[in-house]
């Protein structure tokens, strides 16, 4: 039995799920020819042909032209440091595109301000992570925020770091009870530099509040995709912000 995390991990290197088995099995099993393989990784007779035919085209399998053809791994560290030097590459092509689309879009950037006062939606965790890198990113004194998770999200966490470098105050409130898994994440948050305190609740608020200009909240539901909202409007600021003070105030200082 393949393991269903080593499928899913071999997966956001760029393999289909059918590649990701078949790669398996090769490298567990050692050389195959196709129905063997086929029966160790589930993948349909049918499918399995073009399945290595795929595989030794990306140089992560070889055959041995004998009778009966056999398959066999590349080295899992050879294969996925193939497999990372096409993604670099085409992180950076993007990088160099994204940077010809700014360029483009710079005559419009006045397009982008707010006009007064807004309240604007979006929806999904990512959707609020990234709005919060977004945000602490503009940072000039401090970001306050609640978490019942103390998630980790790249693009969130080089916007903390590059804060705390610029010596913006921050502060984390973590309104649940922490296992082990929170308790590692909010660690590394406390270790580079964010005060933390710790307060559980029944209902669990996500609020990231900066410079009192922007806040941003997430509403969860059991229905549908969470709701994510953000605004500038001062009054509503302000009564985010008074409501974090008044949690921050009754939490109790988190200790590495």
């Amino acid at each position: 039995m393949l393991k269903e995390n080593l499928i899913s991990d071999l997966k956001e290197f760029g393999l289909s799920e059918y590649e990701a088995k078949a790669y398996l099995a090769l490298a567990i099993h050692g050389p195959l020819p196709a129905s063997s393989l086929s029966d160790f990784s589930s993948i349909p007779q049918s499918k399995i042909y073009n399945i290595l035919k795929s595989l030794v085209s990306k140089n992560l399998a070889e055959f041995w032209n004998g009778k009966p053809l056999k398959y066999r791994a590349v080295e899992p560290v050879h294969a996925l440091n193939k497999m990372l030097e096409r993604k670099r590459k085409v992180i950076d092509n993007l990088k160099e595109k994204s940077n010809s689309i700014i360029n483009e879009l710079k005559p419009f950037k006045g397009k982008f301000k707010e006009e007064g006062f807004g309240l604007w939606s979006s929806k999904g965790k990512k959707a609020c992570l990234e709005k919060g890198a977004e945000m602490i990113v503009r940072a000039k004194k401090f970001g306050f925020a609640t978490t019942s998770s103390f998630s980790r999200y790249p693009m969130l966490d080089d916007a903390y770091l590059n804060a705390l470098k610029k010596g913006i105050r921050v502060k984390i409130l973590g309104t649940s009870d922490l296992d082990e898994a929170k308790k590692a994440r909010a660690d590394w948050y406390a270790k580079q530099g964010a005060e933390i305190r710790v307060l559980p609740m029944n209902i669990h608020p996500t609020i990231g509040l900066i410079d009192n200009k922007e806040v941003c909240v997430k509403l969860d539901n059991n229905i549908y995709e969470s709701d994510v909202i953000w605004s500038n409007n001062p009054a509503l600021i302000n009564v985010f912000k008074t409501y974090f003070n008044e949690l921050w105030f009754r939490g109790k200082k988190f200790k590495i």
